[in-house]
Parts: structure tokens; C-alpha cells; sequence
């Protein structure tokens, strides 16, 4: 199987439905969640909002990020710092990066993104399993790595959450 290769302008310049990821030239389609996914995200993404004035912080679903030079990714849920640049496509390494699993995710491809996360100096990455109904705080990209825990925390920070929380206001 081939596979076309194209310019970093033309993707950044394309439109994308639903947004894709970039890597070294090629375009990536994303496992689109499903309705556990979604419900999830939309937990997350209110629950960490409540952070939003006590620890400076903004909270994203679906943001593009440059990981490297020719490599961008489209998160599941972003954490910036307020006092961050301000760019519409993220380059500088956020808070907190969550990816929530799809059935169609596979663990290579995961961990390729959580490396790169760390390498841009992301204090932490979150992964939720919604099938099981799990928090991995990762301290490393390689799922060896992952501590499946009650409470996923950003370190040097007030921002922490029980998975219990998260559960709690699933719709």
C-alpha cells in the first residue's frame, strides 16, 4: 500500500473533516469516538474548567499541536497555561494533555503521541480507558509506564481529579 505524502502548507492549509493529525508528511485520520468517548470528553472538559481562574488555566477539546517541526496532533482535551502564548495552532508545551481511548486506538500509536508529548515538556498526560472505566497517569510513553490511579493529578499544580468525579458527571 502507498501512501501520498504532502507539504506541511498544504495540510495546514487544507480543511480537514474531521481534523486530522500530521506526521512527517503524511496525514493521519483519527479514531473517532464514540458516544462513551464523547461523554467523557464533555466530563473533562467541565470538570477542568472549574480550574480555570484559581490555577490560570484554559481548557481545549479537539486542539491542534505541533509536537516537533513536521509533526502536529489533535488532542482529545488540552490544558494550557492562561499566560502562554496565544497561538491558534499550539506550540509550546501545555499543562496536560488527555487522549481517551476509541476500540480502534492501538497502543503503538498512543505511546508514539505520549512520547512526543513529553519530549515538548508536557507535565502531564492523562489516558482514560472509557470500555474500562479507568485513569492512567502516565509517567513515561510506554504503556508500561501508565499507573492506572483514583486521582490524575498535574503535577506543580491545584488540578486534580478523582475518577469517581469524572464518573459522576458522565450524562
Amino acid at each position: 500500500m502507498s501512501t501520498t505524502l504532502i507539504s506541511l502548507d498544504q495540510y495546514l492549509h487544507g480543511v480537514w473533516e474531521p481534523d486530522r493529525e500530521y506526521v512527517n508528511g503524511e496525514v493521519l485520520e483519527r479514531n473517532m469516538g464514540e458516544k462513551d468517548h464523547g461523554a467523557f470528553q464533555a466530563a473533562l472538559v467541565a470538570l477542568l474548567r472549574g480550574w480555570r481562574q484559581s490555577a490560570q488555566i484554559q481548557v481545549i477539546p479537539e486542539l491542534r499541536v505541533r509536537t516537533m517541526p513536521e509533526q502536529y496532533r489533535v488532542l482529545d482535551v488540552v490544558v494550557l497555561d492562561r499566560n502562554a502564548p496565544d497561538e491558534q495552532v499550539i506550540t509550546h508545551a501545555p499543562l496536560l494533555c488527555v487522549e481517551i481511548l476509541s476500540p480502534e486506538d492501538r497502543i503503538g500509536r498512543i505511546e508514539d503521541k505520549i512520547e512526543e508529548y513529553f519530549r515538548m515538556g508536557v507535565r502531564a498526560v492523562w489516558v482514560i480507558d472509557p470500555r474500562r472505566r479507568i485513569g492512567y497517569q502516565c509517567q513515561g510513553a510506554s504503556v508500561r509506564d501508565w499507573k492506572a490511579v483514583e486521582t490524575l493529578a498535574v503535577p506543580d499544580t491545584s488540578i486534580a481529579l478523582s475518577m469517581q468525579m469524572i464518573l459522576d458527571d458522565l450524562d
